[in-house]
């Protein structure tokens, strides 16, 4: 499996040599570690060969679940930010290209961790020693106020009118408390930009646009939609937004912290 998974790799490492005229940011490489048969497979990117190599099998104590896509700290790996990917993400070329919306997060966690360490909510977390904020807060996706204002925000996003958009936006942080409202800018700054480079890449290659997320019951993915969304029509507006990840950031803010 170590050569399998190399290969398939270091053909995604030709690719993303295109995908730079997309964004600078894959200029850049990231290890990347393949957990299968309770096994994690670490590849790192050697300047001097221009492709990947194996570097260790260990056994996983990072628990991976099955068809996983993130990106994290790897202790294995020096605490480098790595791609973390299962044997599902080389099934298809569409699947593949989840990897790169993985680099795209190692990236802005190397790049942007002080926009990280602005929020308020980040500090109550490392208090309690909540680790895993990010992936299970309890946002009222069931709130059918909160419901009917994101449904609102969706069609607002459909138009393309960036004026009806932020309206919606306005209504639907004073729906939510200042706590929920920084959970919601966050991630659809983190994971909308990924979704948003992910789709130009989608784009490139001819594939479907990722748009899930998009429909009640609501979930995590809606931040991705919302976010990928609105993050277009900014960048429309303001086409410095598409690389200047800082002021995109104090952007989303607006509707919230000027309500």
């Amino acid at each position: 499996m170590v050569d399998t998974f190399l290969e398939q790799i270091n053909e995604l490492n030709e690719l993303q040599k295109d995908l730079v005229s997309i964004h600078p940011l894959f200029a850049e490489h990231y290890p990347v570690v393949v957990a299968f048969d309770a096994l994690l497979y670490m590849y790192d990117y050697s300047v001097e060969k221009g492709q990947y190599e194996w570097v260790k099998t260990v056994p996983d104590d990072l628990n991976i679940p099955d068809e996983c896509l993130a990106a994290m700290p790897v202790h294995h790996m020096n605490e480098r930010m790595c791609a973390i990917v299962t044997d599902s993400a080389f099934q298809n070329f569409e699947q593949k290209v989840y990897l790169f919306h993985e680099y795209v997060h190692c990236y802005v966690y190397e790049k942007y961790e002080e926009i990280r360490n602005r929020l308020q909510i980040k500090h109550r977390m490392e208090k309690i020693k909540r680790v895993t904020w990010e992936l299970d807060y309890e946002f009222p996706y069931e709130n059918e106020n909160v419901i009917q204002r994101i449904n609102s925000l969706l069609i607002a996003l459909k138009s393309r009118d960036v004026v009806q958009v932020q309206s919606a936006r306005k209504a639907l942080f004073s729906s939510l408390t200042e706590e929920q409202g920084e959970y919601w800018n966050w991630l659809e700054w983190n994971e909308g930009y990924a979704r948003y480079i992910e789709n130009r890449i989608r784009e490139k290659f001819g594939l479907e646009l990722n748009h899930m997320g998009d429909a009640a019951p609501y979930n995590r993915l809606v931040f991705y939609e919302c976010g990928s969304e609105y993050i277009s029509l900014l960048v429309r507006e303001q086409p410095a937004l598409h690389t200047d990840l800082e002021q995109l950031f104090n952007t989303v803010l607006v509707e919230r912290v000027q309500r």
